[in-house]
């Protein structure tokens, strides 16, 4: 079976192709294109232009696909339908729509997050069968990126309950904010863990909602950091590379804290198997190294840090998982897309 994956959520144009047997995938093709330096000047991620990029780079990337392999032979298309960039979702959904018209296939809808679950299931290696990665559920799963802080318990591939979620900024987001507030440019998350491994000393910073069930906030960590940042630029007159070293390395780790903190706290109750940690902001090795010297006693999963953030691969092998749990290939026609998931 070959199954083509779609992804335009945010600012990363994704095409891949797979082909799946079983319980083994081989990678025919994984094809990124970054919008980084597009948005890098102002700041974060503009929805429109984020649109724009799309539509150049998904025809782009389908076309080299294309050098390789006949398209009629594909008999899927698996499209992430969100949660997303709304202008984004819809310039991928008419992308993908006209290809499923085109070569009369039918399309998998895939969601942003469980195309994330899937992506610690295989390792990004091309043109060579592959096992699909065996997990011993139930698991904790949490999703950690620019736009996503969730927390699930999941006993298969399909049965997931949400037991928490960020009520207002996301870990990723977080450090992309105290990034822009220490004018170190965009995307923040890799210039802080960079930063703070240059760290002498850390600053107290406070745990929004730590106690408090498990769900996530860190609205007023972010307001707390802002702050500190105003005390010693007052006390000091500027904040010198030393202090810039030094916050990254607060913020990190509180953030940080945070999530392990909530982790534990659910890993007590539910008592899993294994704890999976993936999105965008796993792909961060101190955050790695915190997780894995906390949890000793339980296996702790991380996807590769290639696949830790967007790309068609995850949403190719999410729609297989998808379809070989009955879940239904619909008609171009049916496919509808939310940028937000209640």
């Amino acid at each position: 079976m070959y199954l083509l994956g779609i992804e335009s959520t945010c600012d990363e144009s994704g095409i891949a192709l797979i082909e799946a047997r079983g319980e083994k995938v081989k990678i025919l093709a994984h094809e990124l294109r970054s919008q980084i330096k597009i948005h890098q000047p102002y700041g974060g991620v503009v929805p429109l232009l984020a649109a724009r990029e799309h539509k150049k780079n998904l025809p782009f990337l389908l076309t080299l696909i294309e050098k390789n392999f006949d398209l009629r032979k594909i008999d899927y298309l698996a499209f992430s339908v969100g949660p997303g960039l709304l202008p984004a979702l819809v310039e991928g959904k008419e992308f993908t729509i006209n290809l499923a018209k085109k070569f009369n296939k039918k399309i998998i809808p895939v969601d942003h997050l469980y195309a994330h679950f899937a992506s610690v299931f295989i390792k990004n290696k091309l043109h060579v069968w592959q096992k699909i990665k065996k997990i011993n559920f139930p698991v904790l799963v949490l999703i950690v990126s620019g736009g996503h802080t969730n927390l699930y318990f999941v006993e298969d591939l399909t049965k997931f309950k949400k037991l928490g979620q960020t009520i207002d900024d996301a870990a990723g987001e977080t450090l992309d904010k105290g990034a822009r507030a220490l004018n170190l440019g965009y995307p923040g998350g890799p210039i802080i863990e960079e930063k703070a491994k240059r760290a002498k000393n850390v600053y107290p910073l406070p745990k929004p909602l730590l106690e408090k069930g498990l769900n996530f906030s860190f609205s007023g960590l972010k307001t707390a950091f802002n702050e500190l940042i105003k005390e010693i630029k007052e006390a000091k007159g500027t904040i010198d590379e030393e202090e810039i070293y030094n916050l990254s390395a607060s913020l990190q780790k509180t953030v940080f804290e945070i999530l392990i903190y909530k982790l534990n706290k659910a890993r007590e109750f539910y008592k899993p198997k294994e704890i999976i940690i993936t999105g965008g902001v796993s792909a961060n090795m101190t955050l790695r190294k915190m997780a894995k010297k906390f949890f000793r006693n339980i296996k702790v999963i991380f996807p590769e840090r290639i696949l830790s953030t967007d790309n068609g691969l995850n949403i190719a092998v999410g729609g297989y998982f998808l379809l070989k749990e009955k879940s239904l290939a619909l008609e171009p026609e049916k496919i509808e897309v939310y940028p937000r998931k209640i």
